[in-house]
């Protein structure tokens, strides 16, 4: 009977909506579909006053399949902009229901005709980017898809309020969505106990609080993320975690904590392992890993914090320069002055907040810029808790980086890029030395390697050493197994291809499966910005060799594989195209030959060994003429 009564009331609230009838034989008013409101609370979507509702039109959307009818309707206000959008997938009723503020889609929800599929809601534009499913259809999330960590913590903030044990429940981390990370069975018997306490911490926390209706989301604060790479425990992805998160809450002029408890990566979703607990974090004062507390904000802050919330939400849109280095400035300026009145055993997490936006702000900047010096001063300062310090470490790193980025930018001519790129090498080899057991000192070492490749046969020898020494003593890294791919692509010529993955179709490939054929294998990913070019250049190639035994091959090294569907359609790619979750960072056919930079080609000749490791597209022709004369 609660099924049947859920029902009634969803189709009753979608009655405005759905009940429209027929798309096509009884369109609806403007002024019915502007009656229609977002499902969810607190969406922000445009509302127009009633004296404007006579200036908006309503439009059709012309079904493309069936000549003559449409398939649903835009409302448009007085200058054209969309405001309302109708949608019917099977001309009974509307599926999907589109919201816009400012004419841009700000939130949509979509109903599947078949009553087994669920509810999708989807907070889009300005309103975040949320992504919720309801399976029972009760017009609740029932688990996220997608949502980021602040996300989270507002989500986590309105579970407390309302003391809805169901909107924490889909926030948690479940056996089910943590299977694509195959984690071992103790770490999933950990996570599960932690969650089977969750309901009770959200009970307490409640209880604790006792905050108001009116209490508001301010702010939430992160520490670094713990990254544990798959090859570590023999997963199918990384794991990510954030130990605990502070959520800064207002209530009646008074500020209260709120602490996220771990938050651990799925996809492109954040899950809730523990729930929610009351008060601030403590954090470590040594300068390393915090003890799960994340930052620290007291009421001497609180003022601050609630600064820095306002700058973030004015963050450039596009983030581009000068606005982004600027934009990292006035953060850097607030958070010097958080980290100066805090204790110094709480300032290790918020004096990392401070030098990664320095690093931002110099590395977009002039040298000698005010970030710039003000960075080298930190950088000095911290200098002084000794060469092993964590946080020394961390600054060094991105100082080093944040200055080489400005020397690249103020080199005009061949040798003064030289001069940079040599002394990029020696002061990455002089980080490594300096601070051997650092987190970044991983990542120097794959740098290291990366910039002796650049250098060509000369430096290979030397890529190679740096390369293995990422695998062997820094063999936790995430990108230890791409490095150990870039030894074998640089050990690779005369020697048979080895590449096998899943295409876009999903159907399982193999390059042994192209016996007697030469193969191009062209690494790329939808933002490169040669890859229109170069797909003209490989269907050319493709029909003028292709009768002569040329097999090309294309390796998508977009993370989305829709977006890697729309790029392969939009520069009409010629051959077979591959690909597999992760992007240029994660993907296991980025790893297999260690491929650091995209576009990226491979040549075999028809006896299936590789002739030519680095091929370049602009002389790709000449060399397929030899090949395959």
């Amino acid at each position: 009977m609660r099924t049947s009564r859920i029902t009634m009331r969803v189709l009753a609230a979608l009655a405005l909506w759905a009940g429209f009838g027929v798309v096509a034989a009884q369109p609806p008013t403007v002024e019915k579909v502007l009656e229609v409101k977002p499902r969810q609370p607190g969406v922000n979507v445009t509302t127009p006053a009633p004296d404007q509702v006579a200036r908006y039109r309503l439009d059709p959307i012309p079904n493309p399949k069936t000549p003559g009818q449409n398939m649903g309707y835009v409302v448009r206000d007085g200058d054209g902009r969309p405001v309302r959008q109708l949608v019917s997938h099977d001309g009974k009723g509307y599926n999907v229901v589109a919201f816009y503020l400012n004419g841009q889609e700000a939130y949509r929800e979509f109903y599947p005709p078949s009553p087994s599929e669920p509810y999708q809601f989807r907070w889009l534009g300005a309103n975040g980017g949320k992504w919720g499913v309801d399976r029972d259809r009760d017009g609740k999330i029932d688990e996220w898809l997608v949502i980021s960590p602040e996300e989270v913590s507002q989500e986590l903030l309105a579970a407390v309020l309302t003391g809805d044990a169901k909107r924490l429940d889909a926030l948690l981390a479940t056996e089910e969505s943590l299977k694509g990370h195959g984690l071992q069975p103790a770490e999933l018997a950990r996570i599960k106990e932690k969650t089977a306490g969750a309901a009770k911490r959200l009970a307490d926390a409640a209880q604790k609080l006792q905050l108001s209706p009116e209490a508001r989301w301010v702010h939430l604060e992160l520490g670094v993320p713990n990254t544990t790479p798959q090859d570590a425990f023999g997963g199918k992805d990384d794991l990510v975690v954030h130990r605990n998160g502070t959520v800064l809450i207002e209530d009646k002029g008074k500020t209260h904590f709120l602490q996220t408890g771990e938050l651990v990566q799925v996809g492109r979703s954040w899950k809730v392992v523990e729930g929610p607990s009351v008060g601030p974090g403590v954090v470590s004062a040594d300068g390393g890993p915090s003890n799960g507390a994340g930052p620290v904000v007291t009421d001497g802050i609180r003022e601050l914090v609630n600064q820095l919330d306002q700058i973030d939400k004015s963050a450039p849109n596009p983030p581009v320069q000068p606005a982004l280095g600027e934009y990292y400035g006035r953060r850097a300026a607030v958070l010097e002055q958080i980290v100066q009145k805090l204790d110094p055993t709480q300032q290790a997490d918020w004096t990392r907040l401070l030098i990664d936006s320095l690093s931002a702000a110099t590395e977009g900047g002039a040298a000698e810029s005010a970030s710039h010096k003000r960075f080298q001063q930190w950088n000095h300062q911290l200098s002084k808790l000794g060469p092993q310090n964590p946080l020394f470490a961390y600054s060094s790193f991105r100082l080093l980086v944040a200055e080489n980025g400005m020397a690249l930018a103020g080199a005009k001519t061949g040798p003064e890029l030289q001069k940079v790129q040599d002394a990029w090498r020696l002061n990455l080899e002089n980080f490594v030395k300096a601070h051997p057991t650092a987190d970044d000192a991983g990542e120097a070492v794959l740098r290291l390697g990366m910039a002796n490749e650049f250098l060509g046969k000369d430096g290979e020898p030397k890529a190679k050493e740096w390369y293995t020494t990422l695998t062997t003593t820094y063999k936790s890294h995430p990108h230890a197994a791409k490095a150990a791919g870039a030894v074998r692509r640089l050990d690779s010529e005369g020697k048979a291809l080895e590449l096998s993955g899943t295409t876009l179709q999903g159907q399982p490939f193999s390059a042994a499966s192209l016996g007697g054929k030469a193969v191009a294998v062209y690494y790329w990913a939808s933002w490169s910005t040669t890859l229109a070019d170069d797909a003209r250049k490989l269907r050319d190639l493709e029909k003028t060799f292709g009768p002569k035994g040329l097999a090309v091959v294309t390796v998508c090294l977009d993370d989305d594989a829709k977006a890697a569907v729309q790029a392969v359609q939009s520069a009409q790619l010629p051959g077979v195209v591959l690909h597999a979750p992760g992007g240029l960072d994660r993907s296991p056919l980025a790893a297999g030959y260690g491929i650091m930079v995209v576009p990226h080609i491979l040549l075999t000749g028809k006896d299936g060994k590789v002739t030519n490791r680095n091929a370049q597209i602009a002389t790709l022709e000449d060399e397929l003429r030899r090949l395959l004369p």
